[in-house]
């Protein structure tokens, strides 16, 4: 059945900036959102769940894409936003198991993810005291979960900015001893802080290792992007040490390429206990074919390997996952702006995309 999604005026009126506490306004900011939105069309999967569970399929049919699905909304004005968005997401599940992948292992299968203020009306303050408002957000994101989990679909529980990291990891780790191995979640390089959260994860957790997107202020957080890159393979090498499934998201070649060379090819790293994740529309086809396929692991790359540590590989690939964001144009907005906001390249991919150029 359709799924509603629920009515956030918020983000069609209100700019990340304003939302998030982020940097004063910018270019991007002075965008009229119609353009924002044809710009970031070509990381966006559709309006419908329908329309994404559709791109989900011929991605993985035409190249072996697995896909993680994620309704674009946060900042909720109301308790009936919030209860909407648990609905929107039970539903999601309900149409995946209906239409799942033909995939070869569990581990390609489709996956959904969703952020914390999706169904909360408010923020934490950080003030250390107990909030019914959080309180029913975490029951509602323990529902969807629990939903997920009986359905036999992962999730993942996504940062935000640096004033959900304590709840949403909170969250996180109090799920998972309740006994949901489905739900993962997400930590970012760019905050001082994950240097210390990456000492809560454990054999067989779950996580998605990002630099972030939201741009926070230099007293909690990074400013160099070079540090932030370095930072995914330093966390990342710890993370495996501990037997935490690691979803490394990024776009940049040569970080993917420190994590293959020093991580992954010398220490004979399964398959099973990684994947990378790129934004759809980015484009980085040849580098993902390679992965899929396993060309990507030959000794051209790895001059320094040795046939034993290329072999696995060569022979399985990896996996690669797209991640969909979908929704309405007046709640996908918000997202796409930052998103532009992060990396302007979007704007020339958007422009070629439009141009058919590319």
């Amino acid at each position: 059945m359709p799924v509603k999604l629920p009515e956030t005026p918020t983000t069609s009126a209100v700019g990340p900036e304003q939302n998030k506490g982020a940097n004063p306004a910018s270019m991007i900011d002075r965008i009229p959102v119609k353009l924002v939105l044809m710009l970031a069309a070509p990381y966006l999967a559709g309006e419908t769940p329908e329309q994404a569970i559709e791109l989900a399929h011929k991605l993985y049919e035409k190249e072996k894409y697995a896909s993680t699905l994620d309704i674009l909304g946060e900042d909720m004005e109301s308790a009936a936003d919030c209860d909407a968005s648990v609905e929107a997401y039970k539903n999601l599940v309900d149409i995946i198991i209906s239409h799942p992948l033909p995939v070869q292992t569990a581990q390609e299968q489709i996956t959904i993810s969703f952020k914390p203020s999706m169904f909360s009306t408010k923020p934490p303050k950080g003030n250390g005291f107990s909030d019914p408002e959080l309180d029913r957000c975490f029951e509602r994101i323990k529902e969807v979960t629990d939903y997920a989990k009986r359905l036999g679909v992962n999730v993942t529980l996504e940062a935000e900015d640096h004033r959900w990291t304590d709840f949403h990891l909170d969250t996180y780790f109090s799920l998972v001893k309740q006994g949901y191995s489905n739900l993962g979640t997400v930590i970012q390089t760019r905050l001082f802080r994950t240097a210390d959260d990456i000492n809560r994860f454990e054999e067989g957790m779950r996580t998605r290792l990002v630099i972030g997107i939201y741009n926070e202020p230099s007293q909690v957080a990074h400013t160099s992007k070079p540090i932030m890159k370095d930072l995914l393979v330093s966390f990342a090498k710890t993370l495996l040490a501990k037997g935490t499934y690691i979803e490394l998201a990024t776009h940049d070649t040569d970080c993917l390429n420190k994590f293959f060379g020093q991580l992954i090819v010398p220490g004979k790293i399964s398959r099973t206990r990684f994947e990378t994740q790129y934004l759809h529309g980015v484009p980085r086809d040849e580098l993902q074919a390679g992965l899929i396929s396993g060309n990507y692991f030959s000794k051209s790359n790895f001059p320094k390997a040795t046939a034993d540590e290329l072999e696995e590989l060569a022979t399985t690939g990896v996996v690669v996952r797209k991640y969909l964001p979908f929704g309405e144009g007046r709640v996908a907005g918000a997202y796409c702006r930052r998103r532009l906001k992060e990396n302007p390249n979007m704007i020339g991919y958007g422009i070629k995309n439009f141009l058919k150029l590319q």
